[in-house]
């Protein structure tokens, strides 16, 4: 963990605006960004598996240029506070949901961007909230479930008895075997997020990755659907062209777009192609 790395997140961190939401007991932590965009639609960020707000932290400086941006930290994860046991993906979203009308309002259009296990939640949010979503664009998410074979989980379990320095080494090469594609993307600051996160992460999410809800749940979708992979996404084995189809096959209007390159945290390996995609896909479902 370097200076400059947590620097940049603390720098990004205090420049938000908190805020708070009470659902069932559980507490959802909500950072913002943009407020001088108040008047445009708020665009909601929710993020991957073990993950917290940070996982946009290559974004979130390009997006709030022109949009309101939310983030929020999942139940379980980050400064939100545990859900109720026991817990499905329709539980979490329904939290998530209900926080929203809290954080936003109930009549305030908004579009959501979904990171990983993330996505997991969004077709589900989609739904309850059909009277007033734009959008949903999934990044990385294993629309037809994460397979319990193939690299992906090809990872090293950390014992919370050792020292930082000894797990380190751990965190570095679950960091490269499943969220990055080239060794050097996981730099100093992926390598501080990524430890931040799983000293923070209580939320047991891979038995809920492993079912097909996301897939479901985007049949009939209320609003606009966009996908962006990494090319390499390593979670996504072993059929990247599946999931494209069945994407075409329920959602023939959706677009697909695929970064070459990078694995499965594209927006952290190829920042400055999926801002791009992303605000085009903002600009162009705008209304």
């Amino acid at each position: 963990m370097t200076i400059q790395a947590q620097s940049l997140l603390n720098n990004l961190d205090d420049r938000s605006s908190l805020q708070r939401s009470n659902v069932d007991g559980c507490c959802l932590t909500w950072r913002a960004w943009g407020s001088q965009n108040i008047d445009r639609r708020p665009l909601v960020l929710l993020h991957g598996g073990f993950g917290a707000w940070n996982h946009w932290v290559r974004n979130i400086p390009v997006l709030e240029k022109d949009f309101n941006v939310l983030a929020v930290d999942l139940p379980g994860c980050g400064d939100s506070s545990d859900p109720p046991k026991p817990y499905t993906a329709k539980s979490l979203a329904d939290i998530v949901s209900c926080s929203l009308d809290e954080v936003l309002g109930q009549d305030v259009p908004f579009d959501l961007i979904a990171f990983s296990f993330g996505g997991f939640l969004s077709g589900l949010i989609a739904h309850s909230q059909k009277r007033r979503i734009n959008s949903v664009t999934l990044i990385g998410s294993p629309i037809l479930g994460l397979t319990g074979d193939g690299p992906a989980n090809d990872l090293i379990e950390v014992p919370k008895d050792l020292s930082e320095s000894e797990k380190k080494p751990m965190y570095l090469h679950n960091l490269r075997q499943l969220m990055v594609h080239k060794p050097e993307s996981a730099d100093e600051l992926a390598l501080t997020i990524h430890i931040e996160n799983m000293a923070k992460a209580r939320l047991r999410s891979r038995g809920i990755a492993r079912t097909l809800v996301l897939a479901d749940s985007l049949k009939n979708l209320p609003c606009s659907l966009h996908c962006l992979f990494g090319e390499q996404d390593r979670t996504l084995y072993p059929d990247l062209d599946g999931i494209e189809k069945y994407v075409r096959d329920i959602h023939p209007g959706a677009s697909f777009e695929i970064v070459e390159g990078a694995g499965h945290w594209v927006q952290f390996e190829a920042p400055k192609r999926v801002n791009a995609i992303l605000s085009r896909i903002l600009t162009e479902n705008s209304f």
